[in-house]
């Protein structure tokens, strides 16, 4: 394993070889430096360890090993970050310094612990809205690891949280046992906290100077944030996106709204960035110069007020990127010492890795620094070769190209789409966002410093201006047939991206400067082709999949075939039981499965067009996220059970889907639907009534689908009942009937493939079932601990009565089977 003592040998060596004039000296140095990071982050990655124990903390029982991944604790420790209250929802980072366990012994860590409170009264909601960064706080609630994802290639909140230096998630339950202020910490004997660094020792009772300064900034921020909230209306769209422009805070932006900007490529308006940081800076000197100032107090005074920009604006890694590079410049050009602008960007970059490897990872990080590289780079070189006189309209059209290349891969990889209107939004809305309506803002949020009649006039040009800027971006949105969903592409088709972009700008300085076109011509259409591969990477690929999608308790289950026809049946819900008069629990942007998991997950899997959409029965733990995905992914054709059960979501989801061209359909009982040459659907009791009917009760009117994939079987059963079961196998059993019977090759027994129905409840999967289509494998698809207690020990005791194998997402997560002329095969466990 490389060290620190490594990385500061290797740097060193790196330093003296550029000192040398010997030959190979940059070759020999870079590959010197290579090692030094990598030797520094291994070392720093090595570091980042739990201090809180594994196992309770008992006299010698130390070497025991973890028999439960969830422990009751009380924490005790100071508030290390912003605290968030939305709803009854109540989150902040603790830094703890002591823990203690039931029953065990105290000890004492030093641990940073992801703390989620669930509010049980509303007046709660005011004394958490009290607390701030540095307060010291005793918690006592549920302890556990943050989990790994559920699904492949879903997000890993675990290793999220990792490089954010957290290990533990604590769970707590209402305020009542919460305490705050001065609180008498547990003895801790000596040998529990000897080997702890920073443990209880190294806490002292007053809150250190860099903490109080940061909750000053905090207490700054949401002051500043609450002048817009005077200004426009704390629930206005304004108040929320103008925080966001202006001061980086996000979490009152419309969710609707970001949504609107992310799919025109324009949510790097709403980060903190070098744009800003500019706009920063122009204006600074600006009303500098105005107030006589010479040009060395005007530079000294900017580089002072940048670090309070970025402070005052959250700090993003883009902004601090930024903000360096900015101090950076203007120290240079107070002292004439003009250098280029690579090595400033490379020293910004140094610097902030020294500080934190882990924004290595992350996304605005990478955004920032590669698209800042390919504007220095790029932007003159692109210039040259448009055939626009203008030197502003050539800067301007290159910048935005530019940017948009180069941004593309990082893009695609990390959202999963990209709008070819993206250009031109950028093109039209940067510029003007940019240079008006954030000016603009500032001047409304300094005004309404003063009072809110003095901010009130420039507020509502403001507002005009916003409301012009919200329809434009909602009618391109809702209006855009340029969106194009991408898989997720690997890191070195990212690198080959970029290695022949640079090939195309060859070949065309090369058909410029020598009037040779060929070598342009041919990396164009490598680039095409490419750029193709990337776009639907398994055109070729004949082998079918079958993923039973863990979404919790509900269904979801994506097919896709071996031409590459995409099925979707069923797509899970969020459950929301409110009571009148528990309004004050509602959340800005609530989590929905459809939007936060099922739709990034499709996305990410290349699903560009769902051709068959089927909606197994209305039930919200069913067609709940199914809202989201037809409002985002193009959908063919909708197969439903011929009911309705007169609800709401409902209605939308059919109304959505048809708006947007979908044909939705009933298939009559014993009907076949050819998916592809090699995948056709069987429908045993879809009802195929042709008018639509009522039907409050929703689960014996479940779709049930036999589908044939080459020659493997899958029976798809909804939440079907007990008593449809015994119906479908007398009607199955009776030859001939509806031109289905017993010896039809299509439905004959067995299967491979179960779904369970209703998530292993005791109301269905009888013996007599499991005895006519003997399932090799079957699928539970349930939710982790969910409170129905399913499945029932009954229905898993005759599943293994029955010998099939059986698989459920609670244990397994997603569960996917590889379907090929041979035969299937489950791919391996997460």
């Amino acid at each position: 394993m490389l060290s620190w003592k490594m990385a500061v040998l290797a740097a060193a060596l790196a330093i003296m070889m550029a000192l040398l004039a010997i030959p190979g000296r940059r070759t020999i140095g870079l590959l010197l430096l290579l090692v030094a990071a990598a030797a520094y982050y291994q070392g720093y990655d090595a570091k980042n360890v739990s201090t809180i124990p594994h196992t309770p903390l008992v006299a010698g029982d130390e070497g025991a090993a973890e028999t439960s991944m969830e422990r009751q604790a009380i924490i005790y420790g100071s508030i290390a970050g912003r605290v968030n209250v939305d709803g009854d929802k109540v989150s902040f980072a603790l830094k703890a310094h002591t823990i203690g366990f039931e029953g065990t012994d105290s000890a004492s860590v030093n641990d940073t612990v992801q703390v989620s409170i669930r509010l049980l009264k509303q007046e709660e909601q005011a004394r958490a809205a009290g607390w701030g960064r540095g307060d010291e706080i005793a918690l006592p609630g549920t302890l556990k690891r943050p989990e790994p994802p559920r699904n492949f290639g879903g997000f890993d909140y675990r290793l999220y949280l990792y490089r954010k230096h957290t290990h533990w998630l604590l769970s707590v339950k209402g305020l009542d046992d919460v305490r705050t202020g001065q609180i008498e910490t547990p003895e801790v004997s000596s040998e529990r906290q000897a080997d702890i660094p920073g443990g209880r020792t190294a806490f002292d009772a007053a809150i250190p100077d860099v903490t109080r300064l940061l909750r000053w900034n905090d207490d700054l921020r949401y002051r500043l944030g609450n002048v817009f909230d005077r200004l426009f209306g704390k629930e206005g769209t304004d108040s929320g996106y103008l925080k966001s422009l202006v001061l980086g805070l996000t979490d009152d932006m419309d969710p609707e709204l970001y949504q609107q900007f992310s799919q025109l490529g324009l949510t790097h308006i709403l980060a903190i960035s070098g744009l800003h940081v500019a706009v920063f800076v122009a204006g600074c000197m600006w009303l500098l110069r105005l107030s006589g100032l010479t040009r060395e107090k005007i530079i000294v005074i900017t580089m002072v007020l940048v670090p309070f920009y970025i402070a005052v604006s959250g700090s993003s890694p883009s902004a601090v990127r930024a903000g360096i590079m900015a101090m950076i410049g203007l120290y240079m050009a107070r002292r004439r010492i003009w250098k280029d602008a690579l090595n400033v960007i490379g020293l910004a970059a140094v610097v902030m890795l020294l500080w934190e490897p882990y924004y290595l990872y992350d996304v605005s990080f990478q955004l920032s620094f590669l698209v800042t590289l390919g504007l220095i780079v790029g932007v003159p070189r692109f210039s040259s070769l448009l055939p626009i006189r203008s030197p502003s309209a050539n800067s301007l059209l290159s910048v935005t190209i530019v940017a948009q290349l180069i941004s593309f891969p990082i893009t695609v990889y990390y959202f999963n789409g990209v709008s070819l209107l993206s250009a031109f939004a950028n093109l039209l809305l940067v510029p003007f966002i940019s240079l008006v309506v954030l000016p603009i803002g500032t001047f409304a949020l300094i005004a309404g410093l003063v009072s809110v009649h003095a901010g009130a006039p420039i507020g509502w040009i403001v507002s005009k201006i916003n409301a012009a800027t919200f329809w434009l971006i909602d009618f391109a949105a809702t209006h855009d047939p340029l969106r194009l969903v991408w898989p997720k592409p690997s890191l070195l088709w990212v690198g080959a991206y970029y290695l022949l972009l640079w090939g195309v700008y060859a070949g065309t300085v090369k058909w410029k400067e020598e009037n040779k076109p060929p070598a342009a011509c041919a990396a164009v259409a490598v680039m095409i082709v490419f750029l193709w591969y990337g776009y639907d990477p398994h055109r070729f690929d004949r082998t079918g999949k079958v993923q039973f999608i863990d979404v919790g308790q509900g269904d979801a289950i994506l097919v896709r075939t071996p031409q590459g026809r995409h099925m979707l049946i069923d797509g899970g819900g969020t459950l929301m039981f409110r009571k009148p008069g528990e309004e004050w629990k509602e959340r800005k942007d609530p989590y929905e499965v459809g939007k936060k998991l099922l739709v990034p997950l499709l996305k990410q899997r290349g699903v560009h067009r769902i051709d068959l959409l089927v909606v197994s029965h209305q039930d919200q733990d069913h067609m709940g996220g199914l809202q989201a995905v037809v409002e985002q992914i193009p959908v063919r054709k909708v197969l439903m059970n011929g009911t309705w059960k007169g609800n709401e979501s409902s209605r939308n989801l059919f109304e959505t889907a048809m708006t947007k061209g979908a044909d939705v359909i009933t298939a009559p009982e014993g009907g076949r639907l050819a998916l592809d040459r090699f995948t056709e659907l069987f429908a045993l009791n879809v009802g195929g009534e042709r008018s639509l009917r009522l039907a409050k009760e929703q689960n014996s009117e479940s779709v049930v689908l036999l589908m044939r994939m080459y020659d493997s079987r899958f029976l798809f059963t909804g939440d079907m009942r007990a008593d449809n079961e015994e119906s479908l196998l007398a009607h199955l059993q009776g030859a001939g009937k509806a031109g289905l019977g017993a010896g039809d090759v299509g439905v004959k027994p067995p299967v491979d493939v179960l779904k369970v129905a209703h998530h292993g409840s005791k109301t269905s999967t009888t013996d007599e079932w499991l005895t006519y289509w003997k399932p090799k494998a079957s699928v539970i698809s349930v939710g982790l601990k969910n409170v129905y207690g399913h499945p029932n020990p009954g229905v898993l005791e005759r599943l293994e009565r029955s010998g099939t194998d059986i698989r459920r997402t609670d244990r397994d997560g997603e569960i996917v089977f590889t379907v090929t002329d041979k035969g299937l095969n489950i791919d391996k466990k997460l």
